[in-house]
């Protein structure tokens, strides 16, 4: 496979799902087709604008967005779940009550019509065609990636600014997605371990989760100050904690 066959591959593959109705899996696999798709228009970045870039990934950011259904009330119900066990006892029956109050929501489904979502992922396919993906890209792009998510690691150690730790994450999870384009099409050998980057990307995502709980509850209006301040309070520092073991994967990949 050439590097400018591998998007059309897996457009191809995408569409095939929307050929029959879709289930959960079908759902997860289209988003994440998007975010490999975002990551690999990234590689371009050498030698195209960063406008024309982000007009590029406007297609499978659509996409995605289509397919995401009530995402913000399952993040939340997920760390509630999460974040209970490692709660104070005493905060433990309001974290559970304000779980229940969200599992209404969860069984909504996202409003995709299947034959706008192939127009859409056919609209992408004429995308690449225009501009296909090139090896030199490849090769240039995923070492700028590499040194995008060193400086971020580096940054956010120093601040631990939780936008800035969310937009590394977002170069960690790019740069997970380039390398394995790099092996699935020319077998190149990742130049980081997968599992630390998995790791890496799965710790930012928990803090950049719970510093979003500790902000929705701060407006909950069931909540008094008596016990939203507490749980806000150790929300943030399972944050805090999330980052550090973040940072310790950053450490072993050699970026600290």
């Amino acid at each position: 496979m050439k590097y400018r066959q591998w998007p059309q591959a897996r457009i191809d593959e995408a569409r095939a799902r929307l050929a029959s109705p879709l289930d959960d899996d079908d759902v997860h696999e289209l988003r994440l087709t998007c975010k490999r798709l975002r990551a690999a228009r990234q590689l371009q970045r050498v030698e195209r604008p960063k406008a024309a870039i982000k007009a590029r990934e406007a297609t499978p950011r659509a996409i995605a967005k289509t397919l995401e259904g009530p995402r913000e009330a399952r993040v939340r119900h997920a760390m509630l779940g999460w974040a209970l066990p490692r709660l104070s006892p005493e905060l433990r029956p309001v974290v559970a009550r304000l779980r229940a109050t969200l599992v209404a929501s969860l069984d909504a489904t996202a409003g995709a019509d299947r034959g706008v979502l192939d127009a859409e992922f056919a609209r992408e396919a004429d995308n690449w065609r225009a501009e296909p993906l090139r090896g030199r890209q490849v090769k240039a792009g995923y070492r700028r990636s590499r040194r995008k998510a060193r400086r971020l690691a580096a940054t956010c150690a120093e601040s631990r600014d939780p936008a800035l730790c969310h937009r590394w994450r977002k170069w960690v999870k790019y740069l997970t997605y380039q390398q394995a384009l790099r092996e699935g099409v020319k077998g190149k050998s990742p130049k980081l371990d997968p599992r630390r980057l998995k790791r890496l990307a799965k710790r930012l995502g928990r803090q950049h989760d719970l510093v979003n709980l500790a902000a929705w509850l701060q407006a909950e209006a069931t909540l008094d100050a008596s016990r939203r301040d507490p749980l806000m309070g150790e929300l943030h520092a399972l944050a805090e904690q999330q980052l550090d073991e973040g940072l310790e994967q950053a450490e072993k990949l050699g970026w600290l």
